[in-house]
């Protein structure tokens, strides 16, 4: 795609999706990723704090959207993530995101919409968005 080689990060580009779908098959779509985001530690507002402390040390000016979202992704008191509704957006599964996920014993959403669940289950996700 006209990048060099050195140009290339083959972990920003790629992740290993697994062909098994587990998930909790009673969750909505919307609270299995509030679920792994509050797992991974994406509303702390202490990680928000480094992060800043860092892009101070190291003279890193982020973009005023990026710095937004991270500031709103963070804020508390609030029923849903903001970087749950991103990702849901991202993966168009903003239309079923008050569906159940659903398993062998219970209807829910179809096999490509649980796949792409999968894919934004994943840990590093919603960290290499940004």
């Amino acid at each position: 795609n006209g990048h060099e080689q050195n140009q290339f990060s083959i972990q920003r580009a790629s992740a290993y999706i697994s062909q098994i779908d587990n998930h909790i098959g009673e969750l909505t779509v919307r609270e299995t990723f509030d679920f792994a985001n509050r797992c991974q530690g994406s509303g702390d507002p202490e990680l928000l704090k480094t992060l800043e402390s860092l892009e101070k040390e190291r003279n890193v000016m982020p973009s005023p959207e990026i710095h937004a979202f991270m500031k709103a992704s963070c804020v508390g008191g609030k029923r849903h993530n903001v970087m749950t509704d991103y990702i849901l957006k991202v993966l168009g599964l903003d239309v079923c995101s008050d569906t159940v996920v659903g398993s062998d014993m219970i209807r829910g959403i179809s096999g490509g919409q649980k796949k792409r669940v999968t894919t934004g289950d994943l840990s590093h996700f919603s960290r290499n968005l940004l």
